[in-house]
């Protein structure tokens, strides 16, 4: 039987346990009159020279555009239909224009996710689905430069499960990789760029790839026990500290952590180190992750904050939390959607897509 496995929420609604202490002081002293904390700064403010790109949502055939990964700020790979609705296309978009990479028609239920690119190649995860054919995942590949469509890579992925996080697919050394359930330990399976056969390394336990060559303890196996990072080619394991309390998601370098106190209690939201240290507050109860990455470039994690919003108002602040500089800043008001991969994060405002380069930023 596959080993279950959930799907990581992108904003979750988790709290802080805080323990609160008695202090006996002495008479009144005079009124101190209250700081407040300066106003938190905005994109032009604290980096004047940052360009963040915008495209409309809807193409000029009139459909909509959804973006799975930027290349760069004005380059992406993204899905939308077909104008006569039969299929749904993979699109290479940039200034000059759309080129299609791939379509599926949409009697087979067509999904794409787990867009990754490499070496001048865009990479993804094809599932489908229909009344008399199981669900299934192909894995294909585009050249980004050229006028040559997508190909199938291979059909043959194992119990692999593909949520669309940043590390679902991994390009390295000429292969690409993914993790799949293999009982109650992990197949870390890979193809050749190129196409061909499946190789398959059995790891013993359940975890899912992290930024390579690191695997992390997958996320259903993190509640009832040990969370840890593994290096496939050392062999080296480090213990991920957290207390009972903590919902930890981990790369190499950094780890983000979630604590609840339940109902009426306070959320902490902290990034912090898989050894325990360097730990810094993010934010608290309005204060939520704004993607499943964790600090992307290891420096900046996007978060949504919903201050006074009504709670019947799905549209939330997006700010940068900047680990270098311990400061968060506004990227844009009231956005609808939010994704990062790499070193792009990107939102949508109504039906306008906008993207900031953050590997561009001092």
């Amino acid at each position: 039987m596959a080993r279950a496995r959930l799907i990581r929420p992108i904003a979750l609604g988790i709290a802080l346990l805080v323990g609160g202490s008695l202090v006996v002081a002495g008479p009144p002293g005079p009124s101190v009159p209250a700081v407040s904390a300066p106003p938190q700064r905005t994109l032009r403010q604290a980096w004047p020279a940052a360009v963040v790109a915008e495209a409309d949502g809807t193409l000029a055939d009139g459909t909509r555009y959804a973006p799975g990964i930027y290349l760069d700020a004005t380059t992406s790979v993204g899905v939308a239909p077909t104008p006569d609705g039969t299929a749904q296309r993979v699109l290479l978009r940039t200034g000059a224009g759309v080129r299609e990479l791939a379509r599926v028609a949409r009697d087979r239920y067509p999904r794409f996710t787990s867009f990754t690119a490499d070496a001048g190649a865009v990479y993804w995860v094809e599932s489908t689905a229909t009344t008399t054919q199981p669900l299934q995942h192909r894995i294909w590949r585009a050249p980004v430069d050229g006028g040559a469509e997508g190909v199938p890579l291979t059909a043959d992925t194992g119990d692999g499960e593909f949520p669309g996080g940043e590390h679902d697919l991994v390009v390295r050394g000429g292969r690409v990789s993914w993790a799949a359930a293999q009982g109650p330990d992990t197949a870390i399976r890979s193809v050749p760029v190129t196409g061909g056969a499946v190789s398959v390394t059995t790891v013993d336990g359940a975890y899912e790839l992290s930024a390579w060559p690191w695997l992390q303890t997958a996320t259903a196996a993190r509640q009832s026990g040990r969370q840890e990072l593994r290096n496939l080619e050392t062999g080296a394991r480090v213990t991920i500290v957290r207390s009972a309390a903590e919902t930890v998601d981990c790369g190499p370098v950094w780890c983000r952590s979630i604590v609840s106190a339940g109902s009426g209690g306070d959320t902490s939201y902290a990034v912090l180190h898989p050894d325990g240290t360097g730990r810094r507050r993010v934010g608290g109860v309005d204060t939520f992750p704004a993607t499943g990455a964790v600090a992307l470039l290891d420096r900046f994690e996007p978060v949504l904050q919903t201050g006074t919003r009504s709670a019947y108002d799905s549209s939330h602040r997006l700010s940068l939390y900047d680990l270098r500089h311990d400061r968060l800043v506004t990227l844009a008001d009231d956005t609808d959607e939010v994704l990062a991969r790499g070193h792009v994060v990107w939102w949508r405002q109504g039906t306008t897509w906008r993207a900031l380069d953050l590997g561009r930023l001092p």
